[in-house]
């Protein structure tokens, strides 16, 4: 994965290492517990996670969407 700048988030912040949902269902792909890019497009919108666009790309904070991922994979 190509290094990335931190990036402003809508609500000010920053974003260490955003992820598309394409790039993060590959991720999760090679960890044995894949789960489709809809399915990660449900849970951000389920959970309230906004992510950034930058042209047409929409991205998100890779520690939240890994966060979601292992919550809804291995439960609370």
């Amino acid at each position: 994965m190509a290094i990335a700048l931190p990036q402003p988030s809508p609500t000010g912040g920053v974003i260490e290492d955003p992820l598309t949902l394409k790039e993060a269902e590959a991720l999760f792909a090679e960890t044995g517990y894949p789960v489709p890019e809809s399915t990660l497009r449900r849970w951000t919108k389920a959970a309230g996670l906004r992510g950034v666009r930058r042209g047409r790309r929409v991205e998100y904070s890779d520690s939240e969407l890994l966060e979601l991922h292992a919550r809804h994979t291995f439960g609370d």
